[in-house]
């Protein structure tokens, strides 16, 4: 059974690395800012100083640069594709890699982002990033994670009309912050988001809504770790 889940997880991986690879140039053009410098200002001021790790951090743009701005930063992304691009916007600081086993040393971030990224996580799987991102960061370090607002497992077979497959598996928010209090986080906000990506809905500014609200998409928790 275990090799199994191995075997199924490997395959999910290899297809979400190929959705991002191929479709580079699409997604780049599909997912507009939702709002993340509002949240990233949240973030840069509840955590201590030093560095920043973006793990999903796709090519850079809405995230890893608006925190190369005011600190250290590194990168890291499943897609070949997406860290060649993200180099261009952290160079020699982005470098593809699997979110469930960083290659960082412990206590090296004051913050870790993921902004849809764990989505794509197998589910199984979800805790051991927690755990992951809980031994880079230091002690009250914070993460910003995007989750569902329930449990949701998909596949579409072309996935922004480009022809590519793209896989999901969402933990929704009762999940997650479980997992997060696991590996020693204690959630303290959520903010709700309408995702607009690959809809033909008008993308504004800003789709940050209330959590609570029946238009919340998915969430971004904020975590502090809590040791």
């Amino acid at each position: 059974m275990q090799r199994d889940d191995d075997e199924d997880a490997r395959a999910s991986r290899a297809v979400v690395r190929q959705g991002y690879d191929e479709l580079a140039d699409t997604y780049a053009s599909e997912r507009g800012d939702q709002g993340n410098e509002t949240l990233l200002d949240r973030l840069r001021a509840d955590a201590p100083p030093g560095p920043f790790l973006d793990a999903g951090c796709g090519d850079g743009r809405g995230v890893l640069d608006v925190l190369a701005s005011e600190r250290s930063v590194a990168g890291l992304d499943l897609s070949q594709e997406q860290a060649r691009r993200a180099n261009d916007v952290a160079p020699g600081r982005v470098v593809q890699g699997d979110m469930t086993a960083l290659p960082y040393d412990a206590d090296t971030f004051a913050g870790v982002t993921a902004f849809y990224s764990i989505i794509h996580v197998p589910a199984a799987e979800t805790p051991d990033v927690y755990e992951e991102f809980a031994r880079v960061l230091r002690p009250g370090g914070v993460a910003l994670v995007t989750t569902g607002t329930e449990d949701w497992t998909g596949r579409n077979d072309d996935w922004l009309a480009g022809g590519a497959p793209m896989e999901w598996e969402i933990l929704g928010r009762e999940a997650s912050t479980r997992h997060l209090e696991a590996a020693d986080f204690e959630v303290f906000d959520a903010v709700g988001v309408i995702d607009t990506l690959g809809d033909d809905r008008e993308r504004g500014e800003s789709q940050l809504v209330d959590a609570e609200s029946d238009d919340a998409e998915k969430l971004f928790l904020f975590a502090r770790l809590d040791r």
